[in-house]
């Protein structure tokens, strides 16, 4: 009952979501602790089998190899096999072939959790290697490397729907004024602060692509030509609401260009970037696209 009663306890403990895991590991290494010494003097007193004590003896030696490093690991399971080969056996005879097999696994459990950490270490290092390879490392979107192989894979998806995908260049106004009068360093918040609002805005067919210094794409994937301009004025007066303490008022320029309107990707973003120059011309805080008037006139659809 006492067994049965200390278990509920850590299933209740696993279950409770203010126990830290570092906290829950150290519980269940002490437990085990606890646990073999409890099961070899009832082995002494000839109250269990010694099959319950080896198999006690391999939980607390898998729980320290999982959750501790490995020095402290093998010298808390060698204590605990000379304590098995020492004054256990000296009072009671324990069986030699399962003691053997309990020292073999032992061993063998300390192999497969150090194979195990090694291989675990490596797929972070590799999943790190990946995230650099295809992020940009200040804002964590797309770089402008995988946001080319995104954009020429999702032109040849659409072969069929050229018009439902659309490329939006947008470039933050007069950003050389704010590096030049706050610094790089509060520039580098304001690039931060527009990846996270156009992540926010988009859905995950979409794409935020870091495409060079103040400069961002969309890849809007599946929408129609008038969804995907609204979205894009969306972003224009979003930036244009949002204030950040301490900086002056930001506002975008965007050109919008859909990828039936010109042939390949280099045509496609070239369209892309003449609208861009051309909302800048325009007097910047818009966006031009198919069917503007790009002229320095040019206004905002109704919000």
């Amino acid at each position: 009952m006492l067994g049965l009663g200390f278990n509920l306890l850590l299933v209740g403990l696993a279950a409770w979501q203010r126990v830290p895991a570092h906290v829950f590991q150290l519980i269940l290494i002490v437990s085990g602790q606890l646990w073999v010494l409890s099961s070899a003097l009832l082995f002494v007193r000839a109250e269990i089998p010694s099959a319950t004590l080896l198999v006690g003896f391999l939980t607390m030696a898998l729980f320290a190899f999982a959750w501790l490093r490995a020095p402290a690991a093998a010298a808390l399971t060698l204590a605990g096999y000379l304590l098995l080969v020492g004054p256990v056996a000296a009072a009671r005879p324990l069986d030699p072939p399962g003691l053997l097999m309990t020292g073999f696994a032992a061993t063998l459990i300390w192999f497969l959790s150090a194979h195990g950490q090694s291989l675990h270490r490596a797929h972070l290092r590799n999943d790190a290697l990946a995230t650099l390879a295809f992020t940009d490392p200040l804002t964590g979107v797309l770089n402008r490397r995988s946001g080319r192989e995104r954009l020429d894979g999702a032109l040849r998806a659409a072969r069929a729907h050229p018009q439902r995908l659309a490329a939006v260049l947008i470039d933050i106004d007069h950003f050389k004024r704010v590096n030049d009068s706050l610094g790089h360093h509060r520039g580098d918040e304001i690039l931060i602060a527009l990846a996270d609002l156009l992540e926010r805005s988009v859905t995950p067919q979409d794409a935020v692509i870091r495409w060079g210094g103040e400069e961002f794409l969309l890849l809007l994937a599946g929408r129609d030509p008038q969804d995907a301009q609204a979205l894009a004025w969306q972003v224009v007066r979003a930036v244009r609401a949002q204030r950040l303490p301490g900086f002056p008022p930001v506002t975008v320029s965007a050109g919008m260009a859909l990828a039936s309107e010109a042939e390949g990707v280099p045509g496609w973003l070239a369209l892309a970037d003449a609208r861009l120059y051309a909302a800048k011309d325009a007097g910047r805080d818009r966006v031009v696209h198919q069917g503007s008037r790009e002229t320095p006139h040019a206004q905002a659809p109704p919000s």
